[in-house]
């Protein structure tokens, strides 16, 4: 179902890519020099195994090539949708999260900040009365670019419904925890 107000954050990122690679203009140039000495050896020596045994070469060069470079750790979707109905995460290997608009008053979100910057952890609570739904990303999930607009646009649409938003950071500096507003 498509709904004209919805919009959704996507993203590839978060996976490894193959830091092997071949141009495909080698591949393509390979290929061709094989299928004309294929050629070649079909006209010079016919019924022979050795064009067959080329043909079954070049075949497993772009089996080889597509398996191991140009498809191997392509990353996974990873989607954020927000619309006058429900806010919605699906990162791989976590449950997907959704919430209806009506099932929280107050959202508040706190950016755990670590030494390492990978290690920035944005846990999302979603309150009402006395019942807390969370939901955490990181920078592992997102980029920074990515989640900054998935802040801006929970606070647009929170203003909009009336919601109680609430962003803080939080930083430990020398075993002293420092809490402060985010800048949205």
């Amino acid at each position: 179902m498509i709904e004209s107000d919805k919009i959704e954050v996507v993203d590839f990122s978060g996976e490894k890519f193959s830091k092997f690679s071949i141009p495909c203009s080698v591949v393509l140039i390979l290929v061709f020099l094989l299928t004309v000495s294929n050629l070649i050896l079909t006209v010079l020596f016919p019924g022979s195994l050795i064009s067959t045994l080329l043909s079954l070469g070049i075949i497993a060069i772009f089996v080889l090539y597509f398996y191991f470079v140009a498809t191997k750790s392509l990353g996974k979707m990873r989607l954020f949708s927000i619309s006058t109905k429900e806010i919605g995460f699906s990162i791989p290997n976590i449950p997907i999260f959704q919430i209806l608009w009506v099932e929280f008053d107050k959202i508040e979100i706190k950016l755990k900040s670590f030494h390492f910057e990978p290690y920035s952890r944005y846990y999302f609570h979603f309150f009402q009365d006395q019942i807390e739904k969370t939901f955490d990303i990181s920078l592992w999930d997102f980029p920074k670019k990515k989640i900054d607009h998935i802040l801006v646009l929970i606070k647009n649409y929170a203003g909009k419904f009336g919601k109680k938003f609430t962003a803080v950071k939080e930083k430990e500096i020398s075993g002293i925890y420092q809490v402060e507003n985010l800048e949205i």
